[in-house]
């Protein structure tokens, strides 16, 4: 799927305890896309994903809501097997975020239009699409101003003393804003990576108010 022309805001699918669908749902009415985190690849999860894939599809057609896909983070052969399930469903993903590990260079050979490669607190691998996690960046290694270019979808949290994955506050907010300057509002995808449904409301409304006064 092609991506949005307009910059498109979303968060996780572990807002509230309960399934992909329960979470989606209760988070559609404020997002535009729902982050399907998808850590491993096991028979329980398909299970879940394969009974809740009409659900999921129908928030689409009355909401128009959209899907991205956090891939396995454990091994690249669960990474493949996710990617080719949801290849073949019908939900309307913008794209798939990947970690670096052994064995990617060969899946991105095959599929790197639509994966964006995530900066981790202790490694950066350069991908022509890439996802900006701000609390590894500022509580790991440093990404380089000149990846800016390629960053498809940012990963944003409040980020204090050594905690990520907090909801956004002003510092963390400003230090995003000083980092990728302009380049922000070009860049198509915002995830708010939280993982508390109050969080996640009172992240977007303090980004929404950056993004008003800006516009």
């Amino acid at each position: 799927m092609k991506l949005p022309k307009k910059q498109v805001i979303g968060t996780t699918s572990w807002l509230v305890p309960g399934t992909y669908y329960e979470n989606a749902l209760i988070a559609s009415p404020f997002v535009d896309f729902i982050e399907l985190l998808v850590y491993t690849w096991d028979e329980d999860t398909k299970a879940l994903l394969i009974s809740e894939i009409e659900k999921l599809n129908s928030l689409t057609e009355k909401n128009n809501l959209l899907y991205t896909v956090h891939l396995p983070t454990d091994n690249i052969i669960n990474v493949e097997m996710a990617y080719d399930f949801f290849l073949k469903s019908n939900l309307k993903i913008i794209n798939y975020v990947l970690h670096p590990m052994e064995g990617i260079e060969k899946f991105l050979l095959k599929n790197g239009k639509n994966v964006s490669l995530e900066n981790l607190k202790e490694e950066i691998v350069y991908h022509e699409n890439l996802t900006f996690d701000i609390g590894h960046h500022m509580l790991g290694k440093k990404f380089p101003k000149s990846y800016i270019k390629n960053i498809r979808e940012v990963h944003l949290m409040g980020v204090i003393g050594e905690e990520d994955h907090l909801k956004l506050n002003e510092a963390t907010l400003n230090e995003l804003i000083n980092f990728l300057g302009e380049r922000l509002t070009s860049i198509p995808i915002i995830c708010f990576e939280v993982f508390n449904i109050d969080d996640a409301v009172e992240s977007i409304l303090l980004f929404s108010r950056y993004t008003n006064k800006e516009g």
